[in-house]
């Protein structure tokens, strides 16, 4: 009987090891979050967003034997730049407005990864995201980066849409430290 016993509990956990190898495929979208401040400008502002490259953001592998490769769906670049554009207008810059020559402000996505590692049937997940920004008005150019990190912890492998939830939060906090940097904000709105 215990024979029958350990090679069920076996067979089961076999039977749970492979039973969630899957791909999540996910949309980058920032997520936005509030901001105060109100801002202008004197110079049109022209927007470039670098290409991210990437196109996977890591893999999942929870205790119990779970898989899940994060791979990218859509165009980072478009999504990034559509985001920063509607930003830009929202904070009350006007991009297409003021005199010329146009500052010249330049976003790039470093870094978006999702890190996982087991601690014994508990998973933690580490999910990053880093930003350079750089603003060049005539002889001034300002570049800084903006990095953040968010730790979770979960039992099971997470559903598809909380991962790209998770992730598109974490990038739209990280764009938005960019907008509460002092100097960058200076420089656009001379």
């Amino acid at each position: 009987m215990k024979a029958l016993i350990a090679s069920s509990l076996v067979l089961v956990a076999l039977g749970l090891q492979g039973c969630a190898n899957t791909t999540h495929t996910i949309n980058i979208e920032p997520q936005d979050t509030t901001l105060e401040a109100q801002y202008s400008n004197q110079r049109q502002i022209h927007l470039v967003v670098k290409p991210f490259q990437e196109t996977s953001v890591g893999h999942i592998k929870t205790g119990i034997g779970e898989k899940a490769d994060i791979e990218i769906g859509n165009n980072v670049q478009q999504a990034l730049s559509d985001y920063m554009n509607n930003k830009l207008n929202m904070l009350g810059f006007k991009t297409n407005q003021g005199q010329l020559p146009a500052t010249l402000f330049t976003i790039e996505l470093n870094e978006l990864s999702y890190v996982t590692k087991t601690i014994a049937l508990k998973t933690e997940a580490k999910l990053t995201s880093q930003i350079r920004a750089t603003v060049s008005q005539g002889e001034q150019t300002y570049t800084t980066t903006f990095k953040s990190e968010k730790v979770d912890q979960y039992g099971t492998l997470p559903d598809r849409d909380v991962v790209e939830s998770e992730i598109n939060e974490l990038l739209g906090k990280t764009i938005d430290r960019a907008f509460k940097d002092k100097k960058l904000v200076q420089l656009l709105g001379q």
